[in-house]
């Protein structure tokens, strides 16, 4: 008897370990102070797609105007970190004629094989 103790315990732990394993799970929703105060996703922010980490231009603008309840445009936020854009207009011009296409790329063959063995079989360090 006083071995088959331990083994219900363990056969009640696997129990348990399987149905909490078993449940359906839910998602959650994590509304960070930024997105849920101006409703962007945290992407607007960050750099990082999902949030986190680094700040991208218009989360250091965010932080650096005490964090107001708008998300501030791309130009504003370049506004408040001090960055002056002199753009000269004429040099996004379209030009009148058409553009000549470019000739292919012609390149060694054995140089592009030497170049395809290095970095296919290259083990990072």
């Amino acid at each position: 008897m006083k071995r088959l103790i331990p083994f219900i315990f363990l056969l009640a732990g696997f129990i348990l370990i399987l149905v909490i394993t078993g449940l359906p799970m839910q998602k959650a929703y994590a509304l960070p102070e930024y997105s849920a105060q101006v409703g962007e996703p945290c992407s607007s922010c960050h750099i990082s797609p999902s949030g986190g980490g680094p700040r991208g231009v218009r989360g250091q603008a965010w932080v650096g105007s005490d964090k107001p309840g708008y998300v501030p445009s791309l130009l504003e936020s370049l506004d408040i970190l001090g960055v002056n854009l002199d753009v000269d207009p004429e040099q996004f011009v379209a030009p009148s004629e058409p553009v000549a296409p470019l000739d292919p790329f012609v390149g060694d063959t054995q140089v592009s094989q030497d170049l395809f063995r290095l970095l296919f079989f290259y083990d990072g360090n």
